[in-house]
């Protein structure tokens, strides 16, 4: 293990949870304390804080009848 690895503190961030796994020198995130930790992992806390700004802001697809995204109309 190197010298500059050693355990951090977890952080929060709009509601998510930045975990630091020593030895993987890697972030995850979760979404709560029962969630399991996200299977991607992301080498700086900063870029763990930009995933969950980018999946929390980005736009959401509305849902057809059957569940599935719907595709766009030919005019």
């Amino acid at each position: 293990m190197l010298a500059n690895d050693g355990p951090r503190p977890s952080e929060e961030h709009r509601g998510y949870e930045l975990l630091y796994a020593a030895g993987e020198r890697s972030w995850y995130i979760k979404a709560d304390a029962e969630a399991p930790r996200s299977t991607q992992s992301y080498r700086s806390a900063f870029t763990a804080r930009r995933a969950i700004d980018a999946m929390l802001d980005a736009p959401a697809v509305p849902a057809g009848k059957n569940g599935k995204k719907e595709k766009k109309q030919r005019a």
